[in-house]
């Protein structure tokens, strides 16, 4: 990955060919379609908007015999920049500031820059003179960029008035941003006498990039070596006969990261896990964390780097949920297919923990570490009893035997239905829990059968039991990874390798996946947080996301990852209407996460197709509504509640009284009609009759192993699996 806006500057005296003769340095590329190459503010103020971040640039000249000395100082930012030329020979001093707007994002765009000179210096007659540049870049296709430029002329003393200047070129991008060919033209006003040139960019490794332009009667030469957030630069340019005639260098400073040409090999990641958090977090004063997606992406990116040799992961509390558990598993495989090590150090780890841990090369436990690889279970709450002595009367009626979300209210055990689901589930897991540890860690299921009924597991019991590699301190495993490789290792942090990455050097609007999260409890409105729901997911949050995603110039896909456990009923279906609706546009593809169930799995059958991990929880298609009467408890505390209505059906909320029979039945049609509803649209989604979606719903939740043989989703796979899929679905490359 490259960056053309991490500055070039290879600039030429003022005696380069084709341009007016007015103190200065002149670039030596000046390349208006292209001037990320060189200074925008010397050939296109146009092209600050497609600067991405801070820099600071030093400018030299030199002689074919020596160093000058430095002459140039400029500063640029997204939008803007300011530089400043100096030349003590004659007193003189010049000054750029530049702006630029983007039209439409990343395809077109205006600038203006205005320079004057020093009028202070009074025997030179530039002195107090200023001209304004404008300029303007067009690049549809991230192949083809077009610029025009006029730079404006100036009234000197005498008969020497600088002529203004018309510039316009193109450049085009036949192999990707490793090649770059341009042509230029320039004149004056008079339109009469036409200057043509052109020039190649070539960059054959990473961190290099050399560069050619030739004129009627120019030559000039030049390279730039890329260090990350520093790159040196340096160009020389001949005369009309060919002979040397200048040359100039600069450094540059960035806040970005580029290509880096010295990038050292055998680097280690380390990656601490945690509780993945599906959204960005920042806690008070503090940075933000990457969401789970984010993280994804970046351990996918980590397969094909090539500086990297391989990862540490932390595992000093949670892994995150099992199915996210699962996607960081299989990414890691990946790294580790591609040649690389994965190494693991632990301290105290459950069933997740170690099913992540035993894709490792080798896994170190904490001397006073433990491993509860002991199984699953699941249990709950219920509240009938407790709400009883209250007086407090859940109201409480759903659709679908297995429905059973309600039941810890109404019911004070679970339901023979909810235990048979719940274990089907937790045997669908456990079985792939047994599977992937089996396959990392070569202990045969029979094995691990023994190890989860004798568990947990000291860290000398795991060393005895072929559980872990060995026992050492946290401090102590770069150590002992150096070891095993024969010599010492290099560390950075996930945190530093994601700021490490250069940013793409792309043309046009580009082709993007855009990424949608919708997590927590369904709700009406806007999303965030409430009590007892915890966080909210807001249909009209989310619509919006989707459409702002859509309208996003370049988006060919939208990946809808989806983590919620369902809530209500119109919400989910606004959502899912949209997904339908920007689906006639873009396709959309689902990614679930730990839980997509209810509302949840309503929303992502509108998609064009579904991805689930093995232990995500899904399913769940069935309706519960109702009210919590709190008649008791007013007749316990001595208050009396009278009513007065205006027709049979108008007290049928009331919270002191339960449901009449004749309420309870008008309440059981809309209820019906939503369920049917959730039928028909799944149905529809899933390309399936009503009876089959009814023979595997009435509200029963599915391991996403068994959803893909009952036909609730299309594959197996996390976010990144159908980050790929969306890309190669609209022709993209995936390597981008």
């Amino acid at each position: 990955m490259r960056i053309s806006s991490i500055p070039v500057l290879l600039l030429l005296l003022a005696s380069l060919a084709g341009a007016y003769s007015a103190p200065g340095p002149i670039e030596v590329f000046n390349w208006v379609a292209y001037p990320e190459a060189g200074n925008p503010e010397l050939v296109n103020p146009a092209g600050f908007s497609f600067v991405n971040n801070l820099r600071l640039r030093i400018g030299m000249a030199a002689s074919d015999s020596s160093f000058e000395g430095f002459d140039r100082i400029s500063i640029a930012f997204p939008g803007a920049g300011l530089s400043g030329w100096w030349d003590d020979d004659v007193s003189m001093r010049k000054f750029t500031l530049s702006s630029s707007m983007n039209i439409f994002e990343n395809t077109a765009s205006i600038g203006v820059g205005y320079t004057w000179f020093d009028p202070t210096v009074k025997t030179n007659p530039f002195s107090g003179k200023n001209f304004y540049t404008l300029g303007m870049i067009v690049r549809p296709l991230e192949w083809f960029s077009f610029g025009l430029v006029r730079r404006g002329g100036m009234d000197l003393p005498g008969d020497t008035d600088v002529e203004a200047v018309y510039r316009a070129g193109f450049a085009v991008r036949p192999l990707g941003e490793d090649l770059t060919i341009v042509t230029d033209l320039e004149t004056g006003t008079e339109f009469e006498d036409y200057k043509f040139s052109a020039g190649v960019e070539f960059r054959p490794i990473e961190g290099l990039a050399i560069r050619a332009d030739a004129g009627e009667d120019y030559l000039s030469l030049g390279l730039e070596a890329g260090f990350g957030q520093a790159s040196l630069s340096y160009g020389a340019t001949s005369d009309d006969d060919y002979s040397y005639s200048s040359s100039r260098g600069d450094i540059t400073f960035s806040t970005v990261p580029g290509p880096n040409l010295l990038e050292p090999s055998g680097k280690f990641v380390r990656f601490e896990t945690g509780n993945f958090d599906e959204l960005r977090q920042r806690a008070f004063l503090g940075s933000v964390q990457p969401c789970f997606t984010e993280t994804a992406l970046l351990l996918n990116r980590i397969a094909s780097d090539n500086s990297i040799s391989g990862v540490i992961v932390d595992i000093e509390g949670s892994a995150g949920s099992l199915a996210q558990a699962e996607e960081i598993r299989n990414l890691l495989q990946r790294i580790k297919g591609s040649g690389k090590k994965v190494y693991f150090y632990i301290e105290d780890i459950s069933n997740g923990g170690y099913y992540l841990a035993s894709c490792g090369s080798s896994i170190w436990i904490h001397p006073c570490g433990s491993i509860s690889f002991i199984g699953l279970s699941s249990g709950g709450l219920f509240f009938r009893e407790f709400l009883d002595r209250f007086g407090i009367y859940p109201d409480l009626l759903h659709i679908g035997e297995y429905k059973s979300a309600s039941d810890m209210l109404t019911r004070s055990d679970m339901s023979d239905a909810q235990r048979m689901a719940t274990s089907a589930l937790l045997e669908s897991f456990q079985n792939e829990l047994t599977a992937g540890v089996a396959n990392g860690t070569g202990l045969e299921p029979a094995q691990l059968h023994m190890i989860m009924n004798s568990g947990p597991y000291t860290a000398e019991r795991a060393v005895t039991a072929g559980m872990v590699s060995g026992v050492c301190y946290k401090d102590e495993i770069e150590e002992r990874i150096g070891d095993e490789l024969g010599g010492e290792i290099s560390v950075i942090s996930m945190e530093n390798y994601a700021a490490s990455i250069p940013v793409d050097d792309e043309w046009g609007p580009g082709s993007h996946i855009a990424v949608v999260v919708a997590t927590g409890f369904i709700n009406r409105g806007e999303s965030g947080s409430s009590f007892p729901f915890g966080r909210v997911m807001g249909s009209e949050t989310v619509r919006d996301l989707l459409l702002e995603a859509a309208s996003q110039t370049g988006v060919q896909a939208i990946v809808l990852r989806i983590d919620s456990p369902g809530g209500d009923a119109l919400a989910s279906a606004d959502i899912h209407h949209a997904v339908e609706r920007i689906c006639r546009e873009v396709p959309v593809i689902v990614s679930m996460g730990g839980v997509a169930a209810s509302g949840g799995y309503d929303i992502a059958c509108g998609a064009d197709r579904i991805f689930a991990d093995r232990m995500t929880v899904t399913g769940s298609i069935g309706i519960i509504t109702g009210k919590f009467s709190f008649g008791g408890m007013m007749d316990s505390l001595g208050i009396n509640v009278e009513e007065v209505s205006t027709g049979p059906m108008a007290s049928m909320n009331s919270p002191f009284r339960p449901y009449t029979d004749r309420e309870r039945g008008r309440i059981f049609d809309p209820m019906e009609d939503r369920s049917n509803t959730f039928v028909e649209t799944v149905a529809r989604g899933r390309d399936m009759t009503a009876d089959e979606v009814d023979s595997i719903g009435r509200g029963r939740i599915w391991s996403g192993t068994d959803a893909l043989e009952i036909g609730l989703i299309d594959e197996y796979g996390g976010i990144v699996d159908a980050v790929y899929y969306a890309a190669e679905l609209t022709g993209m490359d995936i390597d981008r």
